[in-house]
């Protein structure tokens, strides 16, 4: 296993999904998941970024400023190394609304190893996601030439007759009676 370098984000997803899925997996199991795992999945969610119903931004901002002080290169660390990072991350926020079992959590679903193969595919969903995100002229609809106004035929009229009343035929013959009605009065 080479131990590539991966930036801070990508360390971040990785840990947030270990939990998450130590969260996931005990709800599955008809278990009780341990007090504040809820709270921290909530909270923690890399993916949601708004003011309404969303993580909480500073939990990002903690970890980053950790992660800037933690390694020279302050962009980016080993796999291996996020792994002991993220564990000690994980270990500095027990305690309060996470509860203790952060790090429990994080040993159960995961090791050096699995962590540091898991960031290359973390890595490239982050980078599908922002692409689908990332709009360009070719993505913008073809202008549509609007159709030209025209009274509707005999058979439009008839085949949305036939549509609204879903086979009902005296519903249908009181839609005729109205339409007839209101032609009558314009």
């Amino acid at each position: 296993m080479s131990d590539q370098s991966w930036d801070l984000f990508v360390i971040y997803v990785n840990a947030y999904y270990a939990v998450q899925e130590a969260y996931d997996s005990a709800r599955r199991n008809w278990e009780r998941p341990a007090p504040g795992l809820e709270q921290f999945c909530r909270d923690a969610n890399p993916f949601l970024w708004d003011e309404h119903n969303s993580a909480e931004e500073e939990v990002f901002r903690g970890f980053s400023q950790r992660f800037l002080e933690s390694f020279e290169n302050k962009s980016e660390c080993l796999g291996t190394q996020g792994y002991a990072f993220a564990r000690s991350w994980l270990a500095s926020l027990e305690g309060g609304a996470y509860g203790t079992e952060l790090v429990a959590s994080f040993d159960a679903i995961t090791d050096e190893r699995s962590f540091a193969e898991a960031c290359e595919p973390i890595a490239h969903q982050i980078a599908s996601r922002a692409m689908r995100l990332e709009r360009t002229p070719q993505d913008e609809p073809l202008p549509v030439e609007p159709l030209p106004e025209r009274a509707p035929s005999e058979a439009d009229i008839d085949a949305v007759i036939k549509l609204l009343a879903k086979g009902d035929e005296s519903f249908a013959a009181a839609l005729r009676a109205r339409l007839a009605s209101d032609e009558e009065g314009a």
